[in-house]
């Protein structure tokens, strides 16, 4: 067992890459790695599909203590998820990257010709407020001006809600907008704040 001379040590972020097999991506990982483990995750670059073969990949960056990073890493081994790389932020040079991150074509398609629903929560208002569902499925468009707010982590420590990503694309050169397909689960309370939160956020940002 590994022990820590101080829990409340800080260490500079660390960059993780994750390949998540098809039969765990109907599990809320990230946002367990949040909730469980008290960390702030920033998702750098996905690509994640509904097809049956396809793995989702992930690059994150993980903030918190050392003892919090290390439990989140063991818990990632234990659901079957793949480590495909990890280290501290900073320290590693582009040379030394084990491969490029892998976005397939289909998934660049499949996002295109998405297009923007400005009045969302003319939609979803009304099912949360007549208790129809406790939970609600939206698709986040992420400017690539907005790549370092971790706009999920903010969304679970804030307000306690359980995140499901079920598609994402999301490149890691920030140079262009992201996506990412979400289930938000919660009660009728959550899901307004949570709802607020994201109203508050694109008009600030």
């Amino acid at each position: 067992m590994t022990t820590f001379k101080s829990k409340s040590a800080k260490i500079p972020p660390v960059h993780i890459r994750i390949r998540v097999p098809q039969h765990y991506q109907r599990q809320p990982v990230i946002s367990r790695l949040i909730s469980r483990y008290n960390l702030t995750v920033n998702i750098k670059a996905a690509s994640l599909t509904a097809d049956i073969d396809s793995c989702g990949w992930f690059d994150l960056e993980l903030q918190g203590n050392p003892e919090q990073v290390i439990n989140s890493l063991s818990y990632l081994q234990r659901m079957g998820v793949d480590l495909m790389q990890v280290s501290i932020v900073g320290s590693i040079q582009p040379s030394q990257d084990s491969q490029s991150f892998p976005i397939s074509e289909s998934n660049i398609k499949r996002y295109e010709h998405t297009s923007l629903v400005t009045k969302w929560e003319n939609q979803l208002y009304p099912q949360i407020s007549s208790n129809q569902t406790n939970r609600i499925r939206l698709q986040l468009w992420i400017s690539k001006n907005h790549y370092h707010k971790p706009v999920i982590s903010e969304l679970v420590s804030r307000y306690g809600v359980t995140v499901n990503i079920s598609g994402a694309l999301l490149k890691p050169d920030v140079q262009n907008d992201g996506w990412f397909d979400l289930e938000i689960w919660g009660s009728q309370d959550q899901l307004f704040s949570s709802f607020s939160y994201l109203q508050s956020f694109f008009i600030n940002a």
